[in-house]
Order: structure tokens, then C-alpha cells, then sequence
């Protein structure tokens, strides 16, 4: 007898999951001091790959930080590349993401998760990092297709 597999999961559940992982790699792949009460992190494209703009806040208010971009064959980047699927196959794709991941002094242990998909603003860039231009707006239209892209990205595909 044969089983029949279970159904894939639903859109929202799979990006749930998505975002649970990409917290996971990144808090796990920054050096975290004991007492770190925050890590913000913002993403754009950059070309193929990802640029991030990260925020570490310790406990007494101290932060640190900077910015990086994350090669094509990354976890961080691959997350997002399916992250960014992932939406599209709900609507359209988002062109940016920013995240907080926060945990209190009482309960170190459980770490609160804030996101902010964006999808109808420019994000600009990181000091030269990132940037959504035309030919941006052609890879994405590539991998997600053009019906899933925001319109102002849309509109970039005729300027080349």
C-alpha cells in the first residue's frame, strides 16, 4: 500500500518558515556576545547577490555593526531568493526586507521577530551597496516573472 504524500504547505506557512530560517543562519553566523539585546537587519538586492545593513544592540545600549553583501551561493542569499519567490507566488515579489530579532533580559532564551517586507518603495541603497535599476527589475522578471513584479519595478524593464 501506498501513501499519498502530504499537500505542500500553504504559501504564508512556507514564508513563516523561510523567515524562521533566515534568523536562524544569520543570528547563528554572527559573533553574539551573551548580553545582545537586538539585531536589526535590513537586505536589498545587489545584483545577483544580497547587501545587508546590520544593527547589533547589547543590553546597555551599546551597538555595533555594518554592512555587507552576501555571495550568490550563500545561505543568507539563497533564503532570500526563496523568500522573495515564495511572495511572489502570493501576489508579487518584495524588493526589500528588513527584520528585528530582540530578546529581554528575563527571557533570554525567546527571541521576538519583527518584519517589514517592502514592496512599493525604493529601499536606495547602502552607501553605494544594492539598488533596484533596470537591470535588476530584468533578473527578477526572470526568476519570478513580469505580472509578479511591483509596478514601479515594472516599469524599470522598458528603460533598457
Amino acid at each position: 500500500m501506498t501513501q499519498t504524500p502530504p499537500p505542500p504547505s500553504a504559501p504564508m506557512e512556507r514564508q513563516g518558515a523561510l523567515v524562521q530560517d533566515l534568523v536562524g543562519v544569520l543570528l547563528s553566523s554572527l559573533e553574539l556576545s551573551e548580553d545582545w539585546a537586538a539585531v536589526g537587519a535590513a537586505f536589498i538586492p545587489h545584483g545577483e547577490e544580497w547587501a545587508g545593513r546590520l544593527v547589533i544592540t547589547e543590553r546597555d545600549g551599546t551597538t555595533g555593526g555594518g554592512d555587507a553583501t552576501f555571495a550568490s551561493d550563500s545561505q543568507i542569499t539563497l533564503l532570500l531568493d526563496a523568500l522573495q519567490h515564495s511572495a511572489a507566488e502570493q501576489g508579487q515579489a518584495f524588493v526589500s526586507l528588513r527584520l528585528e530579532a530582540s530578546r529581554s533580559p528575563e527571557e533570554p532564551d525567546r527571541i521576538r521577530l519583527d518584519t517589514d517586507l517592502n514592496y512599493d518603495r525604493d529601499p536606495g541603497s547602502f552607501g553605494g551597496l544594492g539598488a533596484i535599476d533596470a537591470a535588476y527589475a530584468h533578473l527578477l522578471a526572470a526568476r519570478v516573472g513580469e505580472d509578479r513584479l511591483p509596478a514601479w519595478v515594472r516599469s524599470l524593464l522598458s528603460e533598457s
